[in-house]
Parts: structure tokens; sequence; C-alpha cells
């Protein structure tokens, strides 16, 4: 008598790669952060980062390496950001450049002016794919089926989509 066969793993999971947000489920998840961050001191910090996820399509594990100084002098905020992927880092020595929009670079001034900013916080890449989790949840979107690698892929697809230039 043969045993019951097992259930597969990824039964009722959603697999393979997870789809970008797109431009409306962006502008709430940043509007829900605004909101958030009138009376939440970590929602400002929240709305920096996403901000800057999106416009700098990093891994997770970049995200979370970035300091202060890689994205602000003392003179102000970086328009460009410049790091070395952790991915890459070996085989490629070159530093990948990204631009930071005026609404990223808006957001981050405001989160660096704050006075409940934590002075040594650091966040892994669990404690990151919880907060977008959390993001996702607030917006009422199904975290099953986006990835930290929707924010990577977002802001590329928005640009195809609006030039059909995969170059761009």
């Amino acid at each position: 008598m043969t045993p019951p066969p097992k259930p597969a793993w990824n039964r009722g999971k959603v697999v393979g790669k997870k789809p970008p947000l797109t431009p409306d489920e962006v502008s709430l998840i940043r509007l829900l952060l605004r909101q958030d961050s009138r009376t939440q001191p970590a929602a400002v910090r929240d709305l920096a980062l996403f901000n800057v996820a999106l416009d700098t399509c990093f891994r997770g594990s970049d995200l979370v390496r970035l300091r202060v100084a890689d994205v602000a002098t003392p003179i102000g905020v970086r328009e460009i950001v410049e790091i070395r992927q952790k991915k890459t880092e070996t085989r490629n020595a070159r530093p990948v450049q990204a631009r930071l929009s005026a609404v990223t670079r808006d957001s981050l001034r405001v989160y660096l002016a704050a006075e409940e900013r934590p002075l040594h916080s650091h966040l892994s890449e669990s404690q990151l794919w919880r907060l977008f989790k959390g993001w996702l949840v607030r917006a009422r979107l199904d975290p099953a089926l986006y990835g930290l690698h929707s924010l990577r892929r977002t802001f590329p697809t928005y640009i195809h989509q609006q030039t059909g230039n995969l170059r761009a």
C-alpha cells in the first residue's frame, strides 16, 4: 500500500517573478506614508526609504547598507547616490549611480532634520521586508503578490511603459 502523496511545498503560493508596483499603487503608498508621517516619527523614515528604493532600484541588501553619508553631505542631500553593489562587487569594481528625484530629496531632508531620528538605527533585510509588507497591507494590497524585488522593478517598468525604450 502506498502512502498518500505529500502536498507540494508551493501549493497555494505565488511563485515566479513578482510584479512591479503600478503608478497608482506607488501613489497610494506614498499618500499613506505622508499621512502617517504627521503623527508617527518612524513613518518619516519609511517614506524616505520607500522613495529611495523606487528611485535607485537598489536591491534590498544594498538599501539596508546605505548610510547617511551616501545620500547626504553637511551641505545637503545629494542628487546622485553612488554605491558598490553587494551582489556584484567582486565581479564589477565600478560603483553604480542613481539619481534621486526632487520628491525623494525632499523626503530625505525631512527625515534628516527630524529630531526623533535614531542615531544608530540599522535595518536588516528581513526588517525591510516586514516594513514593505506593512506598507502593502496598509494600502490593501496582497503581500503574497509582491516582494522587495518589486520595488527594484517598479521604476524601470514605468520608464519602459512611458518610452518603449528598453535601454532607458
